[in-house]
């Protein structure tokens, strides 16, 4: 009689260990939103992009702009098709140095076009405005320097080479408006 329960547990046991002990789901927690078009778009772009970093490269969001984003767009050379900017911790180097890198859509394929040290701790904005009104965006990198504030580099696209326009320190939130 006891073999009888002793079959029983094991069998049971079995069962309990390859069944596994996991709830199921609930439907709200299996509902999600349907991804727009544009929103599945930005998805597989920003996939390319990573790739083509360096190996074990680290994306760094910036604190303001917005959220979710770790790749800002916009166009900076007037063609109508946006370019990209991935600010990134290089983690092959000592120290790890926040890069930018900004990619540009040729052939519709994207290349590196051209790449800049960050400075900092960490990102505060990462976007693409039209800051001296001449028709052309620049691009601005808020960077976070700890308890001496925050600095921002505004660059200009020259030749398909980021260029240094302006250098400024700032306390606070950015506003560009």
């Amino acid at each position: 009689m006891s073999s009888k329960f002793i079959k029983i547990g094991v069998m049971l046991t079995t069962l309990w260990l390859l069944g596994g002990c996991r709830v199921p789901a609930t439907p709200i927690d299996m509902i999600k939103p349907p991804l727009s078009e544009a929103s599945k778009q930005r998805y597989d772009t920003s996939q390319e992009l990573i790739k083509l970093l360096p190996d074990k490269a680290q994306l760094v969001a910036p604190l303001q702009g917005q959220e979710g984003h770790d790749i800002s767009f916009g166009d900076m050379d007037g063609d109508g098709i946006d370019e990209a900017v991935v600010v990134y911790e290089d983690n092959k180097e000592a120290g790890k140095p926040l890069k930018a890198a900004l990619f540009k859509q040729q052939n519709e394929e994207w290349k590196v076009v051209s790449e800049i040290q960050g400075f900092g701790y960490g990102l505060e904005y990462a976007g693409f405005l039209d800051l001296d009104h001449d028709g052309f965006n620049e691009l601005a990198l808020g960077w976070s320097l700890g308890e001496a504030g925050n600095g921002l580099d505004v660059y200009k696209l020259s030749q398909d080479k980021l260029k240094l326009f302006s250098k400024k320190a700032y306390h606070g939130e950015l506003n560009l408006k």
